[in-house]
């Protein structure tokens, strides 16, 4: 009786498959073209040409990532110690307050001096190193690009429009302003 069991478990399961098998069948003819025509071979040159043009187009923007993506490096490593130089240009600062501090209370310690000198050049060769520059202002026109001007000032000896005087030192970083130099301009 057991094996009539199993022999019914069979039928049934034979029974599933014939059912499934029907359905696949369906299935099959539900997916055969129904009276679809063939593309032309212009229409698939056509479509190889919208590929190709889509692919091109795809291709060169990759491409234009890949430089926009190089020039913003490229710019990071430039510039990306801008604000550590802006740093340490407070201490330049303090550096050339020092020397003109000693010249007026100590002008006969001239080693003193000196030794002030000294590390204000060092100070300003390790700035040369990293791409900073400081901006020339004797004998030159008034440059809103360079420099600010904190005051207008009467003199002779120069022509309206030029510094005057400079007040606080102005750096450049790569060609670009980190600071403005601070003068006065003849009016």
């Amino acid at each position: 009786m057991p094996e009539d069991k199993d022999r019914e478990n069979i039928n049934e399961m034979n029974t599933g498959n014939d059912e499934v098998k029907e359905q696949l069948a369906q299935q099959d003819e539900s997916l055969e073209p129904a009276g679809e025509v063939e593309p032309t071979a212009d229409e698939l040159k056509a479509q190889v040409m919208e590929f190709k043009d889509k692919y091109m187009r795809a291709w060169a923007e990759m491409e234009n990532l890949k430089k926009r993506q190089q020039k913003q490096y490229a710019e990071v490593l430039k510039y990306g110690k801008e604000n550590v130089l802006k740093d340490f240009l407070l201490v330049y600062d303090a550096i050339e307050k020092s020397i003109v501090s000693a010249m007026e209370l100590y002008p006969d310690d001239d080693h003193f001096i000196t030794g002030l000198r000294m590390t204000e050049k060092l100070l300003i060769e390790t700035l040369k190193k990293h791409g900073v520059e400081p901006i020339q202002t004797t004998n030159t026109a008034f440059d809103p690009n360079y420099h600010e001007a904190l005051m207008q000032v009467m003199r002779d000896d120069l022509e309206p429009g030029m510094v005057a005087d400079e007040i606080e030192k102005g750096f450049l970083l790569n060609d670009r302003v980190l600071r403005p130099a601070k003068v006065t301009v003849v009016s």
